[in-house]
């Protein structure tokens, strides 16, 4: 009973922040990513990474994609996740015409012939739907990236978020993994060094 009214209560938190985030306009859309962009662009963390996990942003999602192409040009290693079953994997591309409508209409790298990438210590920026002020994260309820970082706890996550998409504590479960860095327009905060 009681986990049932949580994941109810998860559900209604989750789906509030993504209708907030839906209602936007395109535009403010725009003007608030290029904002992080520019945040992470100058910050050191992502200056000195040379591999990187990235998303391809659906709809409103923050999207990176000014943050993409420059780590493109500077020769750094990327790679999008791909979606198998209740899987996820990531996949290393050399440019965005390696990438394809998958699962859900995300754009997906195009996987055949190729191993999926497993870099220890990379840098990961990861959508949600809403975070909290001391790291923790809803995605959409599927657990693919928290399935996929339980067994790789070296990789450094980052949260790319709207402002009003942060909010007070989540009710995380214990399979919920927390972010090492939480990115928005106002700046980016640093859980790293935490005491758990």
């Amino acid at each position: 009973m009681a986990a049932g009214i949580q994941n109810s209560n998860r559900s209604r938190i989750r789906n509030h922040f993504k209708h907030m985030r839906e209602a936007m306009e395109p535009l403010l859309a725009k003007q608030l990513s290029g904002q992080i962009s520019d945040r992470i662009l100058d910050w050191e963390i992502y200056r000195s990474a040379e591999k990187i996990y990235f998303y391809y942003p659906l709809g409103n999602e923050v999207s990176l994609l000014p943050v993409i192409l420059h780590a493109l040009s500077d020769k750094k290693c990327i790679a999008f996740p791909k979606v198998h079953g209740s899987q996820m994997s990531f996949y290393e591309v050399g440019g965005l015409d390696e990438l394809a409508e998958g699962c859900f209409h995300v754009m997906e790298p195009v996987s055949a012939g190729r191993a999926p990438a497993d870099w220890p210590q990379a840098l990961c920026f990861v959508p949600g739907t809403v975070f909290d002020r001391m790291g923790g994260r809803f995605g959409y309820g599927r657990g693919y990236y928290d399935r996929y970082f339980a067994e790789r706890t070296d990789c450094r996550l980052a949260g790319c978020a709207y402002a009003f998409q942060i909010t007070d504590p989540l009710p995380l479960g214990q399979w919920d993994r927390g972010m090492d860095y939480l990115i928005c327009e106002n700046g980016i905060v640093d859980f790293s060094q935490r005491i758990v």
